[in-house]
């Protein structure tokens, strides 16, 4: 059932090019070598989760870096002003998919102090075999 839907999604837009609203996460040397452990099969449970983990972290830190900054100045212990960037953006949430985004969601609090996270569970209509 989902993997035929999941085939036909890979395959439909061969070809075609990115919308621009998808941003890819640049693939360095790093996540060629995280994919690498993730995709390979002798790889073990442990080392995948591990693995994983690291990856959606570059993730969201990536997604992280494409909100707004803004200029500040502050001073450093030694007494030294430091032009710096902090957030532009005051507030942000994080929504998972229950069953699917919920891997990603200790990253996201991980990086994101005090975020508030909201749920959405997408289920299958028995009768059409359609997500509703």
């Amino acid at each position: 059932r989902g993997f035929k839907l999941r085939e036909k999604l890979a395959h439909s837009y061969i070809g075609q090019p990115l919308p621009s609203s998808l941003f890819m996460l640049p693939e360095t040397p790093q996540v060629k070598g995280l994919h690498t452990f993730i995709r390979n099969k002798h790889t073990d449970r442990d080392e995948f989760i591990f693995y994983s983990r690291r990856l959606i972290r570059l993730v969201i830190e990536y997604a992280l870096s494409l909100l707004p900054f803004r200029e500040v100045s502050v001073e450093t212990p030694q007494g030294v002003p430091y032009q710096g960037k902090r957030s532009a953006t005051d507030k942000i949430c994080g929504v998972s998919i229950l069953r699917a985004g919920e891997t990603m969601e200790q990253a996201l609090c991980d990086v994101c102090k005090d975020i508030r996270i909201g749920k959405i569970l997408i289920q299958t209509n028995l009768e059409t075999d359609e997500p509703e």
